[in-house]
This record gives C-alpha cells, sequence and structure tokens, in this order.
C-alpha cells in the first residue's frame, strides 16, 4: 500500500473571497519563524511518534506554499527528509499560484525534488479572476507556466472552478480548451462552496451573489467531461481528468483509503485504523506545539466496517468502480439503496463491479449521502 505525507503552510499574500481555508496573510518574520520553528517540532514528535515512515508522495499545500522563500522550502525538505524515507521515485507536489513563477525559485524547487506543479488557474478570464479576489490575472498563468517548464518541472495539474458568479457556459469552455491548449497532465474541476463567514457569503445572504444555475451547472460539467475526453484526458476520478499515466499519486492514496500524515494546522492523518487532526487552526496549532501538547482534536478509530464504507464511496469516486469482492458487506447491507439509485440511472452494474454514471458522478454528494444515510427508525 502506498502511503502519503502531507504539509500544509498557511501563508498567502491576500485572502480570496470565497477562502474557507486555515490562512493568513499574515507575513511577519514573528509569526512566520514561529509557524516555521512549530512545524520542525511536530516533524520531530511524528518522527517519534511513528518512526521512519517511508512515504511514495509529499504534497505541499495551503495557503499558498508557492509564497515560500528559498530558505523556508530548503529547511522544510532537509527536515522531512531526515526524520522519514521516501521511495527513488517518489512524487513531490507543490501548490503554486500563478505570478509566483520565480525562475530561480522555481529551480530550486527543482533541485530540492519537486517534480510536480498543482497551478491554481482556477479561470482563464480576468473578470472572473478579479470577482474571485484573486491576485493573478490571465497573463501570469501564462508566464508562470513557462517559467515551470523552463525549471524543468513537466508535471503541471490545472485547478478550475465552476459554477462561479458570473460565469457563462462560454467562459468555462473557453478555459477547459485553454487547458488543453497549454498541455496541462491533469485538470481538476472545483465546484464553488460558498462559506457564510466568506466575502462570497455575505453576498449570498444579501441575494447578490448571481451563481449560475442547476441546469447551467450540469451542462458545464458534461462539457468538462466531453472536452477533455476528446482532448485525450482520462476522466479518472469524479473531478479530475489526466493524460495516461499523469493522475495524482497522492490524491489517488486518499481515494483507495490508504495510509497518509498530514503536518501543519487542520491537516488531516489516517494511519494505524486511526484518522485524527492534531489541530483546527493556525493559533492553536502554534500553542499546542509550543507547548508539547500532543493531544489530538479529533481522533477516531475506525471499526472494519466504517474501513469498508469509506473504501467502497471512495472506489466509487473512480473510473474503475468497486467490484463487489472488495466490499462484501457493504453491497450486503446497501444492496436495497444500490438497486434504486441503479433503477434511477446514477450507478450500474458490469459485471460484479458497480460504478456512477455520469449523472450519478454529477449529483455524487446526494447519492453518496443517499447510500450512506441512517436508516430511519422502524
Amino acid at each position: 500500500m502506498a502511503k502519503g505525507l502531507y504539509v500544509h503552510i498557511p501563508f498567502c499574500q491576500t485572502r480570496c473571497h470565497y477562502c474557507n481555508f486555515v490562512t493568513t496573510a499574515d507575513h511577519s518574520p514573528v509569526l512566520q519563524k514561529r509557524f516555521f520553528d512549530a512545524l520542525s517540532t511536530e516533524i520531530k514528535y511524528a518522527r517519534s511518534r511513528f518512526g521512519k515512515l517511508v512515504f511514495d508522495t509529499l504534497y505541499l499545500g495551503g495557503g499558498t506554499p508557492s509564497s515560500l522563500s528559498i530558505p523556508e522550502i530548503s529547511r522544510l525538505v532537509a527536515e522531512v527528509r531526515s526524520a522519514f524515507d521516501f521511495r527513488r521515485d517518489f512524487e513531490f507536489t507543490i501548490e503554486f499560484n500563478p505570478g509566483d513563477g520565480e525562475e530561480t525559485k522555481l529551480k530550486e524547487f527543482h533541485a530540492l525534488g519537486v517534480n510536480r506543479v498543482s497551478l491554481g488557474c482556477q479561470a482563464f478570464q480576468d473578470e472572473l479572476l478579479k470577482r474571485l479576489g484573486r491576485r493573478h490575472t490571465v497573463e501570469d498563468i501564462i508566464k508562470t507556466i513557462n517559467a515551470v517548464r523552463r525549471a524543468k518541472i513537466e508535471n503541471i495539474s490545472f485547478d478550475l472552478m465552476l459554477r462561479l458568479p458570473g460565469q457563462t457556459r462560454e467562459d468555462f469552455n473557453q478555459s477547459l480548451q485553454r487547458c488543453v491548449e497549454l498541455g496541462a497532465s491533469q485538470v481538476s474541476l472545483y465546484d464553488l462552496e460558498v462559506h457564510e463567514k466568506t466575502p462570497f457569503g455575505k453576498l449570498q445572504q444579501a441575494g447578490k451573489l448571481g451563481l449560475p444555475g442547476e441546469d447551467e451547472h450540469a451542462r458545464m460539467y458534461e462539457d468538462a467531461i466531453k472536452i477533455l475526453s476528446d482532448a485525450g484526458y482520462e476522466h479518472y476520478e469524479i473531478s479530475n481528468f489526466a493524460k495516461p499515466g499523469m493522475a495524482s499519486r497522492h490524491n489517488l492514496i486518499y481515494w483507495h483509503n490508504e495510509e497518509y500524515l498530514g503536518l501543519g494546522p487542520a491537516a488531516f492523518s489516517y494511519l494505524e485504523g486511526v484518522r485524527f487532526q492534531f489541530a483546527p487552526g493556525l493559533e492553536s496549532y502554534l500553542e499546542k506545539c509550543e507547548a508539547k501538547d500532543w493531544k489530538n482534536n479529533i481522533e477516531d478509530r475506525l471499526s472494519e466496517e466504517e474501513k469498508e464504507t469509506e473504501t467502497f464511496v471512495m472506489g466509487l469516486r473512480l473510473k474503475e468502480g468497486i467490484p463487489k469482492e472488495k466490499c462484501p458487506e457493504v453491497f450486503k447491507r446497501l444492496q436495497g439503496r444500490i438497486k434504486t439509485l441503479c433503477d434511477e440511472g446514477q450507478m450500474k452494474f458490469t459485471g460484479n463491479t458497480l460504478w456512477l454514471t455520469e449523472r450519478g458522478k454529477f449529483l455524487a454528494e446526494e447519492v453518496f449521502g443517499f447510500l450512506l444515510e441512517k436508516e430511519m427508525a422502524k
């Protein structure tokens, strides 16, 4: 089984209007020193707690990991590679914000082992980017892609958002075509999620957000499947399309329900049958690391039934579906609901393997909710 390491970097230059992640725009030297000292302490603790784990992937997320300075990322990489082992061909991804593509920095990132970049494009219309509160332009996206490739990093995944305020189907299709033209190795789609305390949340409460309707949203998703499939991308997960052999190995660890260690504020881990989160926010993370208080904020030991259920749901997200023999108890327990969804055209069997149809993929959250809702008391 593969194993992944995720490190959460909370620093951003600005906060986007939809962002609900654990991030900060405070770049004061005092806070940055506190964070990297705390992270060092957590790395040492994880090594002592779990031993010298061997990882197949390393993923720096956030936040904006591309805002790290060369000394900061050099220190981080040195510490995790001292504490843990990595497979010879491990996948090393860094999330990158367009406009952060300084040539010298990128070449140093590559020298440190970065071999994959996840680029937060989000859209290819300057007006939409401005509405999102993004600090980059379409021109910045192009410049960054070129700089990444000059640094000898060829594996570039593009993030795109859909169902944005004022976004048309034509806008989204144009963005998809640009991904194809620019040679994305993977395209990851994200539906806009509106959170109450964000600027978008306040606009929505005031009735001023103006999101595309459900039919338009569905057509955007259908267009993505057609445009990207026609261009040779494999629809390997509900919201992810990749050129053959270029699917995110790190994300596949999550979808195959394999083990991972998460470091940094708000990061989750799944090791030794336990899913846990050490600290929910940046300040609590700093305080707990400084006090060496290693009690987890959330800690759930999964039963065999829960593990099988999660394997079932995660497997349904993938193009290969889930075979009956992999989760026999779940198939037995949910056979009535599975039949209902098959009759409604949201799921189908090929032999003993269960799949989501295209409609089922679009309605995946509703499908999973129906499958897993607790049975009504009799």
